[in-house]
């Protein structure tokens, strides 16, 4: 509900100045309409689709189990059922959780296995929709803000703290008085600049550190308890590129002489 009062209550309050009969209007209502899409879509993916099912391996069925089929298994005593490695028990949703990174309020439900991807591409349309939804909003403002009246009154004879004091005061005084004059229109581009800004700068710490995490290879639970996500925990490109479902090495897709400049420094350093 959020984000659809942020989409129609933006469209809605910005649509004098920005969506207009022209290429900018167009151009505008297209990356709404791009980032309105992605941010829902990815949204409904993370937040509705099971985070990540474990090998479901019921207990007492070991002995059709082959050998070695249980190894480095533990035991959950919430679910009464063996636990596979990197999985976790969330409390919140009362099951184990495939891969688990952590419990997501703001999507009510867990990150895992299953919808890590699609927790990252919310992170990123929400983040670039932030950034739009600031700009524009400011853009805006500057066309449907009411004048400011000052009145600095005389200036003869007055010190220069004085004089700067009182041009501080009096910008201050005719903005609350503007404020007065502001439609409803205005007061809800003061809401979404405020929220949005809020929204950019906390999906930006969050992105940050759920990249760095899969840089090095863990999760977030797998960070607090210091073991690697990936049993060698190395911090490589590599696991971004794993994460991100590409069949390829990413030295594929570069210039040979930067190839093979990364292979002799990495065969040095194997040496050093």
């Amino acid at each position: 509900m959020f984000m659809l009062f942020i989409i129609f209550g933006g469209v809605w309050a910005i649509y004098p100045v920005v969506y207009s009969i022209s290429l900018s209007g167009i151009f505008h209502s297209i990356i709404t309409v791009t980032l309105a899409v992605a941010t829902i879509s990815s949204f409904s993916l993370s937040a509705f689709r099971c985070a990540g099912t474990p090998p479901n391996l019921v207990w007492g069925s070991y002995p059709t189990i082959g050998n070695g089929d249980l190894e480095n298994y533990t035991f959950c005593h919430y679910c009464s059922r063996p636990k596979s490695p990197r999985t976790h028990h969330c409390r919140s949703c009362g099951k184990c959780i495939l891969n688990m990174d952590h419990h997501c309020p703001f999507i009510g439900n867990c990150v895992g296995a299953a919808n890590h991807r699609s927790f990252i591409a919310f992170l990123i349309s929400g983040l670039f929709s932030t950034i739009y939804i600031s700009i524009v909003s400011v853009h805006a403002g500057f066309h449907m803000w009411p004048p400011l009246t000052y009145s600095i009154g005389r200036i003869h004879g007055t010190t220069i703290e004085n004089l700067a004091w009182r041009i501080v005061k009096e910008t201050i005084f005719a903005f609350m008085r503007s404020v007065q004059l502001l439609s409803a229109r205005g007061f809800i581009l003061i809401y979404l600049f405020v929220a949005s800004f809020s929204m950019m700068i906390g999906l930006s710490v969050l992105l940050w550190q759920q990249l760095r995490f899969i840089y090095e290879g863990e999760t977030y639970l797998s960070h607090l308890s210091s073991q690697g996500h990936n049993g060698d925990g190395m911090k490589d490109c590599q696991n971004l590129v794993r994460f991100f479902g590409f069949s390829f090495s990413v030295k594929r897709y570069l210039p040979k002489f930067l190839v093979s400049s990364y292979s002799e420094e990495t065969h040095k350093g194997k040496y050093t």
